[in-house]
């Protein structure tokens, strides 16, 4: 590790416990901030049951989906859930448009409003659950405009009671807990893919999902911490700009065996330097999924400790509850023509001279005035832009 590089990481450690507290600020070299609930610790040991001795364990980032793929040439494997199919069910069958529910005879015509008017719809066909009495309805349809295939989904009990309906699909069921419904998604082309994980909680019929915006998602690490452990999510958010520099979201969650968030926290890292690649962007953050290792319950209820390492360095993370307030958002301020802006041309956010495109800027959300000038064009016009939490956020200026 060069001694720059070793200055870098002890101005991002040493700043890991301050909170965001600017409105916002321009990134002239690094920015790093963690969500108040991601603690800086020691990292720590893994022993052995017997001898008290390290124990060797495989790091958790050769889970991930890019770090597995590159290696095996295939996803990795969900183990730890039951992929649903769909086919014939002891409970009911789809028969002359209707539902026959086997067990009581109770006879139910297919929805007719489940797929919209302007889309082109697919047979609808049943998917049996594993362990439990209940049916899924799947109502498959094909929308043109976005080029994708969307799903209604209608969960029926024995007798043929509607109990619940989600407008996506289900995919898989918890190998210990039939009850929960999963469904990691990968959508989209090329880099513009999106991760979705979605956790269906059948006993009160909620739905929750962690995904990240579409374009900018970077790797994922999807597992289950033991056979009745919790799950642990570690998806990034990635965004480069050739100009400028790049910026990596890393967001971490557990999910509990139920499908209820337990813990979840966030780092941010951005950096001003043009040309990097999705790796490179990688390796400099220290709390990528490339630099994952494992996580840990201490002897809190909902407390871990994740650990990271990169070479001969070692970093943890004390990740205590649940983090919900507004994380800082990126702002990319890039000109459309660059030679505009060449000369003595600047930008202002809320009347603020920043300096001259491009630029990367950390701030809190919200609706802010921006406004720029250079010789060429004199004053452009004023931008008011909603600066978004949770996405990235380009300004272009004429």
């Amino acid at each position: 590790m060069t001694f720059t590089r070793f200055i870098i990481l002890c101005v991002l450690f040493l700043s890991i416990e301050q909170t965001f507290a600017d409105t916002f600020k321009v990134v002239q070299s690094d920015f790093f901030w963690s969500s108040p609930n991601l603690i800086k610790a020691d990292p720590i040991g893994r022993k052995d049951e017997k001898g008290g001795r390290k124990k060797p364990s495989v790091p958790l980032r050769t889970m991930s989906y890019q770090n597995h793929f590159e290696l095996y040439g295939t996803p990795p494997p969900l183990d730890f859930l039951l992929t649903l199919k769909k086919g014939s069910s002891p409970l009911a069958e789809i028969k002359n448009g209707h539902i026959l529910f086997r067990k009581t005879g109770n006879k139910l015509p297919l929805n007719s409003s489940a797929v919209p008017s302007w889309a082109n719809s697919v047979s609808p066909y049943l998917v049996p659950i594993p362990g439990i009495d209940r049916v899924l309805v799947i109502y498959p349809y094909y929308v043109y405009r976005n080029k994708e295939n969307r799903y209604m989904a209608e969960l029926y009990s024995i007798q043929g009671t509607l109990l619940s309906t989600f407008d996506n699909l289900p995919t898989h069921v918890s190998l210990d807990n039939p009850s929960l419904l999963v469904s990691p998604e990968r959508s989209g082309c090329g880099e513009f893919f999106k991760w979705s994980i979605r956790f269906y909680k059948l006993r009160d019929g909620s739905v929750s999902e962690y995904s990240c915006p579409e374009g900018f998602c970077g790797d994922l690490l999807f597992i289950k911490l033991g056979k009745k452990g919790p799950f642990f999510i570690a998806l990034e958010m990635v965004a480069r700009a050739s100009e400028i520099g790049a910026s990596m979201q890393t967001n971490f969650f557990v999910v509990d065996h139920e499908g209820t968030l337990s813990a979840s926290g966030k780092t941010l890292y951005a950096v001003r330097q043009p040309n990097l690649d999705r790796r490179r962007v990688g390796s400099l953050s220290p709390y990528a999924i490339s630099n994952l290792i494992s996580i840990d319950r201490t002897d809190g209820k909902d407390s871990w400790i994740i650990q990271f390492g990169n070479g001969d360095q070692r970093h943890a993370l004390k990740l205590i509850s649940t983090h919900s307030d507004p994380t800082p958002s990126v702002i990319y301020l890039l000109p459309k023509d660059p030679s505009l802006y060449q000369k003595k041309g600047y930008v202002t956010m809320e009347g603020k001279a920043l300096g001259p495109l491009p630029l990367l800027v950390i701030a809190e959300p919200g609706q802010y005035t921006f406004s720029s000038y250079s010789e060429e064009v004199g004053v452009d016009k004023v931008l008011k832009k909603d600066i978004l939490s949770d996405q990235i956020n380009m300004v272009m200026f004429q």
